[in-house]
């Protein structure tokens, strides 16, 4: 009796966006960079900055790089939209308020799972004496800050919850592996805030990918993403400003 083999072809959500090669080059980037944020934490907590300008912009220039990489050398190649990895659709404003209603929702799971996180990890000094060197202080320092936070919104949610989640999805064929793969590396990729610190970040970054899932879409988390950070710094910029005897609650 002959026996024919069938091979049946991987659906389109298991297709790789950009080569093996391709995603392991990024992951070891992210992490000798993360181990180079370590090595210089804590000399970073020591300084005096008199601005920190020059900090966010190449903040920003690197977020940006990465993104680059991801799309010219990766995602482009493989024929996939930007848009496609995005996913999602803004077809009519109602379309974009029910995203930043999801988002301003979730923003509320974060901060409960971040308080039992942090409560259960304890106090997080070097995220703390990181936070107090970066927040921004002045007008444009509070502008280039939400810039910052507008980019790492987008950039990262794309980088980590768009590429790597697909990626490692295509590889295994399980959600919950890529969910864990690109939260762990995510936490990594934040080395400076300590193993606490990026334990939280992980766990933070598991939670935008299962949105993503949910939702089939990278809006609302990049939505979420950029609102929370810029709030954390306008927010200590004012209580510095106008109770800086407050401060000494936050670190």
């Amino acid at each position: 009796m002959a026996t024919t083999l069938i091979v049946t072809p991987p659906a389109d959500d298991r297709k790789l966006l950009a080569p093996v090669w391709h995603t392991l080059v990024l992951v070891l980037f992210v992490v000798s960079y993360s181990l180079i944020q370590v090595h210089f934490a804590a000399r970073t907590e020591t300084l005096q900055l008199r601005t920190r300008v020059p900090l966010y912009l190449f903040s920003i220039f690197f977020e940006l790089v990465l993104l680059a990489y991801v799309w010219f050398l990766g995602v482009r190649r493989s024929g996939t939209r930007f848009a496609d990895v995005i996913g999602g659709r803004w077809a009519r404003a109602a379309d974009v308020w029910r995203d930043i209603g999801v988002a301003f929702m979730f923003w509320l799971v974060v901060i409960v799972f971040l308080l039992i996180v942090g409560h259960a990890l304890g106090e997080n000094h070097h995220a703390k004496k990181a936070l107090l060197v970066m927040m921004p202080r002045g007008a444009l320092e509070i502008l280039l800050w939400v810039l910052l936070s507008i980019s790492a919104g987008f950039c990262e949610e794309f980088i980590f919850r768009g590429y790597l989640q697909k990626q490692f999805f295509a590889i295994t064929g399980m959600n919950g592996v890529a969910i864990a793969g690109q939260a762990l590396v995510f936490g990594v990729a934040h080395g400076y805030q300590g193993v606490k610190g990026m334990t939280s970040i992980a766990i933070y970054g598991a939670l935008f990918g299962i949105l993503a899932i949910m939702r089939k879409s990278l809006r609302p988390g990049m939505i979420q993403h950029s609102m929370q950070d810029s709030f954390a710094g306008i927010a200590l910029n004012l209580i510095a400003k106008y109770r800086p005897d407050q401060l000494a609650l936050f670190f």
